[in-house]
């Protein structure tokens, strides 16, 4: 299987993935993207120079403080490391989960590993997304750089539930989802939109509701 395909023929991608299902080598190259970009914006930024950054993202003395004892020594690159390869696979292996559960909704069911498969290939497109967010860190000189709606909106606080939502509508992410509903409506024949409904609908429930209760963190 072409990995390439993903981005230049997602069709084809697929279409081979209905044939076998292959994980193990996009989640490993995910996870290794990931450590990566942690290491690039944890070695561009001294401990100080990411305490001023979140000083301005308006978050509380105390969040503030303990920000600050986590941010000397090995610890943030020791935890940044073991986050992503924990949390990049657990996060999909949860997705993959419950829409494996919801399938049968619609009239379909399959092996688990052809839904995790389908996931973590629509994944892969967070690798453009984050060697242009390394870019834009290093010619900005701060980690919080957005590839998200807020780049319509730059005059919106960032304390502020509008932020919070537009900065989960991120370009990438919006083709993950799209890709991730093509890729589940090629592997298991469904017919019609509903796939997209259920695939994009689900992520903009989350969006909205880690929106209003101020979670910082996305589907990524």
């Amino acid at each position: 299987m072409n990995l390439f395909d993903i981005y230049f023929s997602p069709v084809n991608y697929f279409t081979k993935l209905k044939e076998k299902p292959k994980w193990l080598v996009p989640l490993i190259i995910l996870v290794v993207c990931a450590i990566i970009i942690t290491i690039v914006v944890l070695a561009r930024f001294n401990p100080q120079d990411r305490i001023s950054q979140l000083r301005e993202q308006n978050l509380t003395p105390e969040q503030i403080e303990r920000a600050e004892k986590m941010m000397h020594g090995p610890f943030p690159i020791i935890s940044g490391i073991l986050a992503s390869i924990i949390f990049t696979p657990l996060i999909l292996l949860l997705i993959a989960v419950i829409f494996n559960f919801l399938l049968p909704l619609l009239g379909a069911s399959g092996p688990f590993l052809m839904t995790f498969s389908v996931f973590v290939g629509a994944a892969l497109v967070r690798i453009p997304g984050m060697i242009i967010k390394i870019i834009l860190i290093l010619i900005k000189g701060t980690p919080f750089v957005q590839t998200s709606f807020v780049l319509f909106f730059p005059m919106i606080s960032k304390n502020t539930f509008l932020f919070r939502l537009m900065s989960k509508l991120d370009f990438f992410t919006i083709w993950e989802m799209i890709l991730a509903a093509f890729g589940l409506q090629i592997v298991y024949s469904f017919k019609g939109k509903k796939i997209y409904y259920l695939v994009l609908g689900l992520w903009l429930v989350f969006v909205l509701i880690t929106s209003i209760f101020g979670f910082r963190g996305g589907p990524r």
